[in-house]
């Protein structure tokens, strides 16, 4: 019996890596899809600059050299240490966040309740729909007809898959007062899990920017060993063309943020084209300053070793009228590389032999 009893915990094992390996498999698959309409250019990078990629992640794992060339491309700027968006999604991303834990604590539907206590206000809950329960904003059960009323009595709203919502997918805007029928509507495409919110009034600093949508900050963080925390990347995320969201994946465009808050002077689309002013109101980027930008970046290292879980965070935040941080989302696992590299360059810069020893076990992190 004792024999039996190891075979099959040996075979589960095994069951469990292959199984680990073939996610691992498809998440690359997927990253590498990202690049299937791009055609490099072959004179981008020359013999040597193959080779001086190559040996700088040789210690590590082949890099997908073709990352390396689009953002080489669409940025002009070479550098070797950009990283591939496969070993950051498969390798980096997962050593540093717990994916199990993410994938049941990161639903929006209670967010209320466990980020309150950071410090961020967060947009205005109008109700709920939980595993296809309507609950009120108290989280008390209420009927489908009930949420409806209290969704066209608002006059405006925002529907969200309040789990697995990446890149504006799974969001819907409701401003037709008086139309039941479009509520319930949007709330069937959604399904059973679905946070409504009142729309954010923004920064009116954001708001010359592009009216149409909310703009919002992406900030990626990182929780060290010994307690303090770092900011590698911010962007600003704008909607164009009258969208209702900002999201690049849905056909927004992204500006890096430098330090001071000041936008640098060029944007960017997910497949990489580049604006040196917005395409709807023609404001040039590097004339605009992020208000509040320290008080912002402050709250993240407060707030990030509250989720010691999850120590690579990408944190979503609008700016409301009173230029005050709110919080939308903290995606903790699957954030997203490409709008950082292209923006902002290699993603962890000075610091990416030490992130990269860490996360392949080259040496240990103090």
């Amino acid at each position: 019996m004792v024999l039996v009893s190891s075979m099959i915990h040996s075979f589960l094992s095994c069951l469990s890596v292959v199984n680990i390996k073939y996610k691992k498999w498809r998440l690359k698959v997927w990253a590498r899809n990202k690049l299937k309409d791009y055609v490099p250019d072959p004179g981008v990078l020359t013999a040597s600059r193959r080779k001086e990629i190559i040996d700088f992640f040789k210690p590590y794992a082949r890099p997908y050299i073709k990352f390396n060339q689009f953002y080489t491309e669409k940025t002009g700027r070479f550098y070797a240490d950009y990283i591939p968006d496969d070993m950051y999604i498969t390798a980096i991303d997962q050593y540093y966040n717990d994916w199990d834990k993410a994938v049941k604590l990161d639903d929006k539907c209670y967010y209320d309740r466990l980020f309150s206590y950071m410090g961020f206000k967060q947009p205005e809950t109008l109700c709920y729909r939980i595993n296809g329960l309507w609950l009120d904003r108290d989280y008390l059960p209420i009927t489908s007809e009930n949420a409806y009323k209290i969704i066209d009595d608002a006059g405006a709203a925002f529907f969200k898959k309040s789990v697995e919502s990446e890149g504006g997918h799974g969001v819907y805007y409701f401003n037709k007062a008086g139309n039941i029928g479009n509520i319930s509507s949007i709330a069937e495409k959604i399904g059973d899990n679905i946070i409504v919110q009142r729309p954010i009034k923004q920064s009116p600093v954001l708001a010359k920017i592009n009216t149409s949508s909310v703009n919002t900050i992406r900030m990626l963080s990182m929780l060290n060993r010994d307690g303090s925390v770092k900011i590698y990347s911010s962007i600003l995320r704008m909607g164009v063309n009258g969208s209702c969201v900002d999201n690049a994946s849905s056909g927004g465009i992204t500006c890096g943020i430098m330090s001071d808050g000041r936008l640098k002077d060029r944007a960017f689309t997910a497949k990489g084209v580049r604006f040196d002013r917005h395409p709807d109101s023609k404001i040039c980027f590097d004339t605009v300053v992020i208000p509040n930008f320290g008080s912002i970046c402050e709250m993240v290292r407060k707030a990030h070793p509250q989720l010691a879980n999850f120590r690579l965070l990408s944190w979503d935040i609008a700016l409301g009228q009173d230029n005050e941080p709110i919080l939308l989302e903290i995606n903790m696992r699957f954030g997203q590389l490409d709008f950082h590299q292209l923006n902002n360059g290699p993603v962890f810069g000075e610091d990416t032999i030490k992130i990269l020893d860490e996360v392949f076990g080259k040496k240990t992190i103090k």
